[in-house]
Order: structure tokens, then C-alpha cells, then sequence
């Protein structure tokens, strides 16, 4: 099941009138409904932060669950300064989560956040990334601000087509945008979709077809490779495990990590429809299991040890509960051995 592109630039057309500008930054939080920890994990990460310029925190997930609501109202009265949950508009609440697709999950998540935002900037944070550096949001907003900038990210665009015209493009993770700015596009153009440049038919990714058409002297990307650990694809890999039914190649370890999230940092109960560590094991030897991981070459032994070196800088941060570490590390002892 699938919508044209003409659904979407019909139906977001426009933005919803703007609330009042304050001065600071709206951060938001995109994140899967039916995956609660990565709320859990989120907030858990965020906490960590310094927050004299944040405005308010906005919860956007992609469908509504009351697990997503016991969450957030678990930790309310605990969270320093605003927080709210914006849902989906009609009929979008209804017709996304049966198309599990997660780009147009994550381009009306941007567009109800953002129309609901109040801070003069915005801040997208991605519930698979862990800020290391309590500064780092605060920071990242002082520096657009001062810098009259547009747009500021911490890395560089992945497609290397931007590079090949000379744009500089920032990939959406901690990306920090002017509420104004992304406002003076019509809402529909911030979203995943294929569109032509330079007399160049392209695919662009969340707000990389609006970046492409602004003044590029707007636009920095500040490096925090110190600041951060993050891992890509992983919303999206669950959604595809969750389309297929058969064995499914976990081949890039995101089905291992979202296992992971689940052990660290679910506090709310949860009905997680997710193999177990010990079934995941299972996949590094029987091609028949539900799950399956690649043999150990020199090339996915790597891999693994990049995902691996990531995963420890995870569990010595304040944001593990007390024991978790320990049992996680131990969970992980058949993968430390397979890709030794």
C-alpha cells in the first residue's frame, strides 16, 4: 500500500498558524509508538543534557500507544522544564501505521512537531543517538543562533550526490534548524521524496531537497564525533523485520541492538514483540533461525567490532540502570566469541 506524491503535497500544503517565537530551542522527539523504550531511552539520554536554552521537549510518535503515554507521564514531574505529546493528524494517525513506511513516518513526525514548536529553533534528536557531552544541545543551538545560520548538523550528509554539486548538507541527527526557515518552505518539501535538481532527477531525504535549494552560506556542519555515539537504520531495519516472514538477515546488528535497548533500558511494562538475546544467539549458527547474522570474514568481524566499541561507550553512561551493564555485557558473550 502506497500514496502518490500528490497526496502529500496536497495535504501539507501549508503550515498551521505559528505560535509565538521564544527565544531558545523546541527539542524534539521522534519516536516509534510501538517501541516504547526508545522513549525511555531518549528521555534517559536527554536527561543528561543541560538545558538553559531549551524552550520545551515535544514527543512525536509515530502512531499513539498507551505504553508511549505511560512512559512520558512516568517521568513528567521528574523532566526539567515542558514536555508534551503531539500525535499524528487525522487521517495520517490512521493511514501510517499501516503503511510501516518509516520515511513518511519521520517526515509528518518533523511536521507535527515543528508545527506545534514555540522555541525560535528547532533541535531533531534521534532516539538511537547518545550525546556523551552534557553541553552538546545547548551548544549546538548558541552556535546557529550566533552564526545567523539556517540549518547547523553534527555530520555531513551520507548521499555523496550534494558533495558532487558543491552543497554542504546536513543529515537530519541533532539537526539544529530555524523555526523560520523551515517554515518558509511548504511543509510537504521537508519530507522524503523524488523531485529534479539541476536538471537531475534525485531522491531526497527529510529536509535534504530544502537545504539543497538555500543559501548554502546558511548551512554548517560542526563535527561532534567526540560527543556522540549513533547508530543509522535502526527504526527502519525494524520496520522491515516486522514486513518480512521468513528468515531475516540482521546483517548490520540493528535487530541485536534494538534487543539491547529493550534489556538496558525498559522500565514500563511492554509486550516486545522481539526475539530474546538467546534467540538472536541462535542466528549466528542455525540458517534456519528466525533471525540470522553473517559468518565471521574480516569484513563483518570489523563491523562488528565498530558496533561493538559503540555498545561500550553506551554502557558506561550515567543513563544505564544500576545492574544492566553487567547482564548485557554477559548477553553479548556468544556474538564477542562468533566475531573474535
Amino acid at each position: 500500500m502506497s500514496l502518490a506524491p500528490t497526496y502529500w503535497s496536497g495535504r501539507f500544503a501549508r503550515w498551521p498558524a505559528a505560535e509565538p517565537a521564544v527565544p531558545g530551542y523546541s527539542l524534539l522527539m521522534p519516536v516509534p509508538g510501538d517501541l516504547p523504550v526508545f522513549l525511555e531511552l531518549a528521555m534517559a539520554t536527554c536527561a543528561t543534557q543541560e538545558s538553559a536554552h531549551r524552550v520545551e521537549t515535544i514527543v512525536v510518535p509515530d502512531r499513539p500507544t498507551k505504553a508511549i503515554a505511560q512512559v512520558l507521564e512516568s517521568r513528567r514531574s521528574r523532566w526539567n522544564g515542558p514536555i508534551s505529546m503531539r500525535y499524528f493528524p487525522h487521517p495520517e494517525r490512521h493511514l501510517l501505521p499501516a503503511l510501516r513506511n518509516p520515511f513518511h513516518n519521520y517526515g509528518i513526525q518533523l511536521i507535527t512537531g515543528v508545527s506545534a514548536a514555540r522555541g525560535t529553533h528547532v533541535i531533531l534528536h534521534d532516539a538511537d543517538l547518545f550525546l556523551l557531552r552534557p553541553g552538546a544541545l545547548d551548544d549546538r543551538y548558541t552556535r546557529t543562533r550566533d552564526e545567523g545560520l539556517f540549518v547547523s548538523g553534527v555530520n555531513s550528509v551520507w548521499d555523496e550526490w550534494y558533495a558532487s554539486k558543491d552543497l554542504t548538507i546536513a543529515a537530519t541527527w541533532e539537526l539544529c534548524a530555524s523555526r523560520d526557515w523551515l517554515r518558509s518552505f511548504p511543509p510537504h518539501m521537508h519530507m522524503g521524496h523524488e523531485s529534479e535538481l539541476f536538471g537531475e532527477q534525485h531522491v531526497f531525504d527529510i529536509t535534504l531537497h530544502t537545504q539543497a535549494l538555500s543559501d548554502q552560506r546558511r548551512i554548517a556542519i560542526h563535527e561532534q564525533d567526540d560527543a556522540i555515539v549513533h547508530f543509522n537504520y535502526v527504526i527502519a531495519t525494524y520496520r522491515h523485520f516486522q514486513k518480512s516472514t521468513s528468515t531475516f538477515a540482521d546483517d548490520r546488528f540493528r535487530l541485536l541492538l534494538v534487543r539491547m535497548f529493550v534489556d538496558l533500558f525498559a522500565q514500563e511494562p511492554y509486550d516486545y514483540k522481539m526475539p530474546t538475546m538467546s534467540d538472536l544467539a541462535d542466528g549466528l549458527t542455525n540458517p534456519e533461525a528466525r533471525v540470522v547474522y553473517p559468518s565471521p570474514t574480516e569484513a563483518t568481524s570489523a563491523e562488528y567490532r565498530d558496533f561493538r566499541g559503540k555498545i561500550e561507550r553506551i554502557l558506561t553512561g550515567a543513563w544505564v540502570p544500576p545492574g544492566r551493564a553487567d547482564a548485557v555485557a554477559t548477553a553479548m558473550a556468544a556474538f564477542d566469541a562468533h566475531y573474535s
